[in-house]
């Protein structure tokens, strides 16, 4: 029979807008393609959530075992795409054959799972059975063209933090003779599962799981595998041995461990064999058991940045004893020179003018300015100049047209990063302390330009030949320097990301639209880019949303009686008053980085769509366009949020230092782990937390001109963007890093 994709709860439209008539309904996105036609075949109607009192379904399958045997309980076959087929099955499993459960995972399913699209009690059901029994549930990949091979790392890439874990991955062989073993007379299925490319054990289910729920469950794994692997081309003819055991060179060691992690897992899924080119002394130079993990080799060479570097790194990969296939860099102000070392060597990149122009604010504001109204300046005194009445100035080399500020202005480095020393100016004297403060922490000149109104987003391309593979939008909401009353102390650094983008679905494409075009104008053709901007015009803004009560938390987890307390606001994007708006949505560049957001935005990127961003910048330095198309499709959660390929509405959470000081951990627990043992309803929906920082480090409220993060952690809901925020408003005002403060 077909069984519908179940309907989801689904993010509402934003507040004070009528329903939109785009969104697709269950029944729409449960026909779209072929692709969700599952065969279920169980003796009742799986449809009815409720099975009757007196039918085989109402009885725990612990007694019911001569049904068992003779009966296969649930087959589910999903038709994914016209290369490959998706049979799931389930089986008891007899304690004699197979032993007691394991409670390992490769693939561990993301916490909040239980909320999802069964029954609350599914966290049960993952317990084994006291008799060592247990139900096992299998998946089998069944490919209908002869001569495919799956590509392990994209299939487990698409399965990764799932709402069901997986116990083990079978990539090939005679897969079927090995679960006959365990599951004897199983129902047919040992040519099928020889014939699979790959066969998933997913966790095994409580042997007292009613087959109604049972059926339920299956047709949950079936929903997740069409989300999953939809349109992902995991299966493919076309990559060589060779093509999985290239050589790509990274030129500037990571900063530290967390940063480095998740460059080395993209390389080493890839088969990749990594090589890191630094400064002699850089601590992934270190025989330690990671980086023998991560990295074939360390190479080391003067990072000097002079004329001569892009020569020096050349050499350092001739050096080499065997080929390098390609040269990437995450750090900004290396971009030019491995661009111009990869020209010497004659290895795929973009144009060395591209660079040149995305690493330097004043040439890249000027792609979208008007004359005047930005500014280049080297000290104070240049600005003086400037600002005198009638003059028109040189500032490093180059003339300008006569500078009128329109206050408010930002004031940034031409060179920077991080938004380190970036400032909000809204008068002539606190110009000169931004232009001070900003001409100092890199020794060169400061850029003046407007501040330009409106939410702020983070639009990360994936491109092939100029063409979009991938594309997404997260939205910044509102930082310290954003406010009315900001002055020249606070910073622009980022508290908050939202994955996926509330942006309406026209402006996202506006978005989308003019900073491809800059880029591609640019000359940039293949590689990650995440490009900072904001909505001029746009038709919503942020506002203080008051959330629905809910009674205070109880530390023990344990239901009581709700407790009176003040309502509680988080910020939201919600729409304007029609009267307010002026004018049609622009979309104005802040500024572009040619390459992958930083670690701690990619990788929650990775979970949220299934893309990542890291291996495919690195598929892209060697020039693997068959890899880099594979690894740029993202799930297909199609009506879930904004975005298609989001399986979830998701929150990055900033910490910062709350002052200067030296860390100490109470009770020898980190505030994280304070956190899960008070209160198990967001840790259980915290997906990633990274903590930078341990007992006896010092730890200060600024770090080079920004506020100093402590930690940054990724909370998501199934349900709406609001619950994401709200969730990470409670994680921010629980988590507490204790500091000894400086005397």
């Amino acid at each position: 029979m077909e069984a519908m994709i179940e309907d989801q709860k689904m993010e509402g439209d934003l507040p004070n807008t009528p329903p939109s008539s785009e969104r697709a309904t269950s029944s729409d996105r449960a026909t779209s393609s072929d692709r969700t036609t599952h065969t279920v075949l169980t003796p009742y109607d799986s449809e009815c959530d409720v099975a009757c009192a007196d039918s085989p379904a109402s009885l725990p399958l612990a007694h019911e075992e001569s049904y068992l045997n003779d009966f296969p309980i649930v087959t589910d076959a999903v038709r994914i795409s016209p290369q490959y087929t998706v049979v799931t099955f389930a089986r008891l499993s007899a304690s004699s054959a197979a032993g007691p459960l394991t409670s390992h995972s490769l693939i561990f399913p993301r916490p909040g799972a239980r909320q999802g699209n069964w029954p609350t009690r599914a966290r049960d059901w993952l317990k084994p059975g006291r008799s060592g029994e247990g139900i096992s549930i299998y998946s089998a990949i069944v490919s209908s063209e002869a001569g495919l091979r799956i590509q392990k790392y994209f299939f487990l890439n698409r399965l990764a933090f799932s709402t069901v874990s997986i116990q083990y991955l079978h990539e090939t062989g005679e897969v079927g003779s090995q679960i006959e073993a365990r599951h004897p007379g199983l129902f047919n299925v040992k040519e099928v599962l020889d014939n699979a490319v790959a066969v998933v054990r997913w966790e095994d289910l409580n042997p007292h799981i009613r087959v109604g729920d049972l059926s339920r469950y299956m047709r949950h794994i079936g929903q997740e595998v069409i989300c999953r692997l939809s349109d992902a081309p995991f299966l493919t003819k076309a990559i060589t041995s060779e093509d999985m055991h290239r050589r790509v060179a990274l030129v500037r060691g990571r900063p530290s461990q967390a940063a480095a992690e998740p460059i080395y897992q993209a390389a080493r899924e890839l088969g990749l064999q990594l090589v890191v080119i630094s400064e002699p002394g850089h601590w992934m130079q270190e025989d330690t058991e990671f980086n023998r993990s991560g990295r074939e080799a360390f190479i080391e060479a003067d990072m000097t940045e002079d004329k001569h570097i892009a020569d020096r790194i050349a050499a350092a990969v001739r050096s080499y004893p065997y080929p390098i296939s390609g040269i990437f860099t995450l750090s900004d102000n290396y971009f030019v020179a491995v661009a111009k070392a990869a020209q010497i060597l004659g290895l795929p990149s973009n144009p060395v003018t591209a660079y040149e122009t995305a690493v330097n604010k004043y040439k890249s504001r000027l792609l979208q300015d008007s004359p005047g109204r930005t500014a280049l300046v080297g000290s104070e005194s240049e600005l003086r100049e400037l600002l005198a009445e009638g003059h028109e100035p040189s500032s490093s080399g180059g003339s300008q047209p006569k500078f009128t500020p329109e206050f408010p202005v930002i004031v940034k480095p031409t060179r920077g990063w991080s938004s380190e020393c970036v400032s909000k100016v809204n008068n002539v004297d606190d110009l000169f302390t931004a232009v001070k403060k900003a001409t100092a922490r890199h020794g060169g000149t400061a850029v003046i330009e407007p501040f330009f109104d409106g939410p702020e987003i983070d639009v990360n391309f994936v491109l092939l030949d100029g063409q979009i593979l991938f594309w997404e939008i997260a939205d910044e909401p509102p930082c310290g320097a954003d406010l009315k009353t900001a002055t020249v102390e606070d910073t622009f650094s980022p508290e908050a990301v939202m994955f996926p983008s509330r942006l309406p679905p026209d402006e996202q494409l506006i978005a989308r639209d003019t900073l491809h075009k800059i880029l591609v104008d640019l000359g940039f053709r293949t590689g990650v880019f995440h490009v900072e901007a904001r909505m001029v015009n746009s038709k919503v803004q942020y506002e203080s949303v008051k959330l629905p009560y809910e009674p205070p938390d109880s530390p023990d987890c344990v239901p009581r009686l709700p407790v009176y307390s003040r309502p509680r606001y988080t910020t939201q994007l919600v729409y304007k008053p029609e009267a307010s708006i002026v004018g049609e949505p622009v979309c104005r560049l802040i500024e572009i980085n040619a390459r992958p957001p930083g670690f701690r935005v990619s990788v929650p990127a990775k979970m949220t769509y299934g893309v990542d961003y890291f291996a495919a910048h690195m598929l892209a330095a060697i020039g693997d366009r068959v890899r880099l198309e594979m690894l740029s499709r993202p799930f297909h959660y199609l009506g879930k949020t904004t975005h298609p390929g989001a399986q979830w509405w998701a929150q990055l959470v900033y910490i910062t230092a709350p002052g200067n000081g030296t860390v100490v951990w109470p009770g020898g627990r980190s505030p994280w782990e304070h956190i899960k043992a008070s209160n198990c309803e967001l840790a259980e929906f915290t997906t990633l937390v990274v903590e930078y920082v341990r007992p006896g480090d010092r730890a200060t409220l600024f770090t080079d001109g920004a506020r100093t993060n402590v930690a940054h952690l990724l909370v998501v809901s199934d349900n709406s963007s609001l619950e994401a925020a709200d969730r990470a408003d409670k994680i921010k005002r629980a988590y507490k890093l204790h500091l000894v403060e400086d005397n």
